[in-house]
């Protein structure tokens, strides 16, 4: 009951918002009348709104890699602005996605970063979302998570442009659920630092040089980020259920630990640009690898590393053709520093001897992964044919493993001592590659000046899955200044990782050789509204997954049961609507609203989906008081998080957080200082279940992964 009143009371602030804009402009239209000509106020209020319009429409290349208005691009595209993260207190790209509507976030047993869309990626593996900085993708092949990119700190960013749903016919593999392109600035010059009541402090610096009469620019930004992590109480582990609790760490502290580095550097020369790239984060190891509590050390534990180059050169052959040459190099480090995955255990036993379950310190494990990637393309974007903007691109790609290896003390040749295996004895087989050749077709077509058809196709090659065709088509209709209406059917796949295909010789997971890539079927239908700087939005989904790549379920390696990944018989459906609304209430306070319902479902067990949530919302206020002050407040609903059938705890509940912020600025100096989640609410996110070898249900961690609460934060930034 306390769920749907929070969202009746948010769509009373919408509808008493539109209410109150539409009485607004009656009034002036009113009182005007009596004083002015109609005719000439009528025209006074056109060239206003038309002013207001401009000011208020955003562009993107995202969705068709021709620059659009966005709300005029085919499908459903969210731009998040570096000034609006910064109103409402957001630090990372992480923590800005759950303002999109229909995204939700949360994370694994290790501390992995997940992402959630319509109820898609919640408990499947990694790798639903194509993930790119300043356009360049940063999916691996090991797991395609691209978990670097989630850590970027705001101040270092321009925008950041999210398409919900399908987008393979332009970016390929892995824009299954969606696409995430995040745009770093380029412009102006800033230094900034800030602290928070995590133990975290860090800070960066951003520089620019431009000689327009050259058409030359550079920029430079780095960053840096260390936390020990906040106070969190693991309950009872696994271990409890085994019998083994004297044995277990927990209850106890998690390891959060955190250190995130990035550098990014851009050239522009005339029609030429180059990009060169660093990102790396390190964490803790969380609630362990497998849902047994480490000892808590502040210390990092894992590391996901990845360093990029790119350079483009356009060429004009005509007016109505240009052409963009690609080539890029991308190197992806991964490794795990010598986890503690069990505890010593030694059992006693009724004769007196002891059974070591585990070496003496413990099981232990280290794997190091690294993997490069050679790719080039082209894209011609051709204007010759009246009404028709046609894109052709082509890619190659060659991905190929490098160094991979695993320090254990768990092996058969030596047990009890820490060992380097490769060979047969790694932990992924060795030596593969993934080659990749794309054909993608795209044609723009405004059949009227209000009414725009884009069909797309696109053609994948791969050495080791075969061939994928992926059509999209999409219609947009203008029927008056202030409406617009979409309609959009996709289709997207994912291949299976390296890791989905080429696991071994662990406790954890195993590959499978013969699996089959994902695919998903999606059909929107959208309607927006726009009128100055109110803009409203209503989206409906429905998406059908197939060959949905997963554990088995409730699979357990204490029980000898090999976790071999997957495809599953059964089809996944979400369908959906979310809807939309930012609107001035006043000249110095802005609103913006969205409320997401998501109905998964799984057709084997006619259940929702494990993991999926079916009801967000967001509610954010930024008032201005005075020119030198900004003051942010951010209301974010999760309803309830679904478990498997069998669970009997039931659902998880539904929270909801308050954030504020305030930010003083004065001649290029600001100071920001805020509370997350100033209420102290209960955030959960779900832990794995098992079923022992006799059936019996079992639970990872019986509360959960239990997440931080209230925590205070300052900020200081220097633009010069």
């Amino acid at each position: 009951m306390v769920k749907y009143i929070k969202i009746f009371i948010i769509l009373i602030f919408s509808f008493a918002s539109i209410s109150f804009a539409s009485i607004s402009f009656a009034s002036v239209d009113f009182v005007l009348s009596q004083e002015y000509p109609l005719s000439s106020v009528y025209s006074e209020i056109d060239e206003e709104l038309k002013w207001l319009k401009e000011e208020a429409v955003e562009t993107t290349e995202i969705a068709t890699k021709t620059k659009m208005d966005a709300d005029l691009v085919p499908g459903m595209v969210t731009i998040l602005s570096r000034e609006q993260l910064e109103k409402q207190g957001i630090r990372t790209v992480f923590e800005a996605l759950p303002l999109v509507p229909g995204i939700t976030t949360l994370m694994t047993g290790m501390g992995e970063p997940i992402v959630s869309v319509r109820g898609i990626g919640g408990t499947f593996f990694s790798g639903n979302m194509k993930l790119m900085l300043d356009g360049v993708a940063m999916n691996e092949a090991l797991s395609a998570a691209g978990y670097a990119l989630y850590q970027i700190p705001v101040e270092q960013i321009e925008r950041i442009e999210i398409i919900r749903g399908p987008g393979s016919v332009i970016y390929g593999e892995y824009a299954y659920a969606g696409v995430i392109n995040v745009i770093t600035r380029k412009t102006g010059n800033r230094i900034f630092a800030g602290y928070d009541t995590n133990k975290g402090y860090g800070g960066g610096a951003a520089a620019a040089y431009s000689l327009p009469e050259k058409d030359f620019n550079i920029s430079l930004s780095m960053a840096g980020w260390k936390t020990d992590g906040p106070d969190v109480q693991a309950g009872e582990d696994r271990l409890y259920g085994m019998g083994l609790g004297y044995f277990s760490n927990s209850p106890g502290s998690t390891n959060e630990f955190g250190r995130d580095k990035m550098a990014n550097l851009s050239l522009e020369y005339k029609d030429f640009s180059a990009k060169g790239q660093y990102l790396s984060t390190e964490r803790g190891d969380y609630y362990g690898i497998i849902g047994i509590l480490p000892v808590s050390e502040d210390r990092s534990r894992q590391l996901n590393q990845h360093m990029a180059f790119e350079a483009n050169q356009r060429l004009n052959f005509f007016s109505s053709l240009t052409t963009d040459l690609k080539a890029g190099f991308r190197n992806y480090e991964f490794e795990i520093d010598d986890i503690v995955a069990l505890p010593p255990i030694t059992i006693p036993l009724p004769d007196g001897s002891i059974y070591q379950m585990t070496p003496p310190d413990g099981s232990i494990a280290g794997p190091y992964y690294e993997e490069r990637e050679l790719y080039a393309g082209t894209e011609f974007i051709w204007d010759g044919i009246n009404n028709n903007t046609i894109l052709l691109g082509l890619k190659y790609s060659d991905i190929k493993m490098e160094d991979v290896w695993v320090d254990t003390n768990t092996g058969d040749m030596t047990p009890g001592v820490m060992t380097r295996l490769t060979g047969e004895y790694n932990w992924l087989l060795e030596d593969q590659s993934r080659k990749v050749f794309s054909v993608y077709l795209q044609d723009l077509y405004r059949i009227t000046d209000n009414f725009t058809l884009t069909p797309g196709l696109r053609y994948d090659n791969y050495n080791d899955m075969g061939e994928y065709i992926t059509p999209r088509l999409s219609a947009v209709w203008q029927p008056a200044k202030s409406h617009i209406l979409k309609a959009q059917y996709s289709e997207a796949y994912r291949p299976p990782t390296f890791t989905e295909l080429y696991a071994r010789q662990n406790s954890v997971v195993m590959g499978n050789s013969e699996l089959e890539a994902e695919h998903i079927r999606s059909y929107e239908l959208g309607y927006t509204f726009r009128l100055g700087k109110t803009a409203a939005h209503i989206t409906l989904f429905r998406s059908e997954l197939t060959d949905n790549i997963e554990y088995p379920v409730y699979a357990d390696p204490f029980a000898g049961e090999a976790i071999q990944y997957q495809n599953a018989d059964e089809t996944i459906t979400s369908q959906g609507v979310e809807l939309e609304f930012n609107h001035n209430l006043m000249d110095d306070l802005a609103m913006n609203l969205n409320i997401s319902f998501a109905d998964t479902n799984d057709s084997k067990t006619d259940e929702p989906i494990t993991g999926a949530v079916d009801w967000l919302g967001n509610l954010g206020l930024v008032y201005r008081p005075a020119n030198y002050c900004t003051l942010g407040f951010k209301y974010n609903y999760v309803g309830k998080r679904h478990r498997t059938p069998d669970d009997s705890r039931g659902d998880i509940d539904a929270y909801d957080s308050v954030d504020l912020t305030g930010i003083i600025t004065h001649k290029g100096l600001t100071w920001g200082a805020g509370i997350t989640n100033i209420f102290n609410s209960n955030i959960v996110y779900p832990a794995p279940v098992y079923k022992d070898e006799s059936g019996n249900m079992g639970y990872t961690y019986e509360e959960d992964f239990q997440r931080p609460g209230r925590k205070f934060w300052v900020r200081l930034s220097y633009d010069f």
